[in-house]
């Protein structure tokens, strides 16, 4: 079965989509994060939930759902209030382990904190990811833009190419994870320096939050 893609509008996506993997965003701070505080599997679990909750949205895009919450001012509003309050928890969960861990004596020795659950960790990517209204803003108007409708299947082209972003973000992802936990033992064997990680997490998550509640539905 021939795939219904126009492939010079595929070869231009792929490059497209490259540069928009590489741009940080909250989905790879979250695997960073992880995968320096609880190891290279929690790192990939969050990946898996952040390249679950991309297939979901582009599942979404291609039954037209997605249109529809950016096309309702007050649906688009719920999801981008939920995100950012979400964000905004995370962001306030890591400056209060900085706040928590002021004025401690240091330790001659540290032990690495116990990893949190793989069900949770999964979880926290997974919102993270679905409470995003900023991708569903993006599978709408930038998907279009590579999609053929003279070779039909307009619903199919959709969720194949919105599947691309995921597959390709999530190899991103997983090399963060695994760069990332390999220095984690270094990392953690200092608690300033991971109280300091912890406090520039929380003003990222924070300031990730601010940008998606000011997001506005003009995406055209």
């Amino acid at each position: 079965m021939t795939l219904p893609l126009d492939l010079h509008l595929l070869q231009l996506y792929m490059v497209a989509v490259c540069v928009l993997v590489l741009a940080p965003g909250p989905d790879s701070l979250l695997v960073l994060t992880r995968s320096i505080a609880d190891g290279r599997q929690a790192g990939v679990v969050a990946t898996i939930g952040i390249c679950v909750g991309n297939t979901v949205h582009s599942l979404l895009a291609a039954a037209g759902i997605s249109a529809l919450i950016a096309a309702s001012a007050s649906l688009f509003d719920l999801l981008r209030y939920a995100g950012g309050a979400y964000l905004a928890w995370i962001g306030f969960r890591s400056l209060w382990s900085v706040w928590a861990s002021r004025g401690a004596e240091p330790a001659p020795s540290i032990e690495a904190p116990a990893p949190a659950g793989t069900g949770r960790v999964f979880v926290q990517a997974l919102l993270t990811n679905l409470l995003n209204p900023k991708i569903i803003l993006f599978q709408l108007a930038f998907v279009p833009q590579f999609i053929a409708p003279e070779l039909g299947h307009v619903a199919l082209q959709t969720f194949i190419l919105g599947n691309i972003i995921s597959v390709l973000g999530g190899l991103y992802l997983v090399g963060i994870a695994a760069l990332s936990a390999g220095a984690a033992r270094r990392v953690l064997s200092s608690p300033r320096v991971r109280t300091a990680l912890d406090g520039i997490a929380g003003v990222l998550f924070l300031g990730f939050a601010v940008r998606l509640l000011l997001t506005d539905r003009k995406f055209a």
